[in-house]
């Protein structure tokens, strides 16, 4: 007997299910990670503010490309 996998539950190679993650954003911040399997979660916040320092620009630039370096492989989900 073949069991289909639950409604709204993507499935992967052999039609295992894919590990289920909710991310909760609320006032523009990440309040919440929520998933159904242990995960590596990374956030990178590449907002700029409106008013920056000279070294804050520097920080914002090596944050974005840490960031560049580490999606290398990834595939973009949403």
């Amino acid at each position: 007997m073949h069991s289909h996998p639950e409604p709204n539950v993507a499935t992967g190679p052999a039609d295992h299910p894919l590990p289920r993650v909710l991310i909760h954003v609320e006032g523009g911040l990440i309040q919440a990670v929520y998933a159904s399997a242990e995960l590596d979660i990374q956030v990178y916040d590449l907002d700029v503010p409106s008013f920056v320092t000279p070294l804050e620009i520097d920080q914002i630039r090596m944050i974005a490309a840490q960031f560049e370096q580490q999606r290398q492989g990834l595939r973009q989900l949403y």
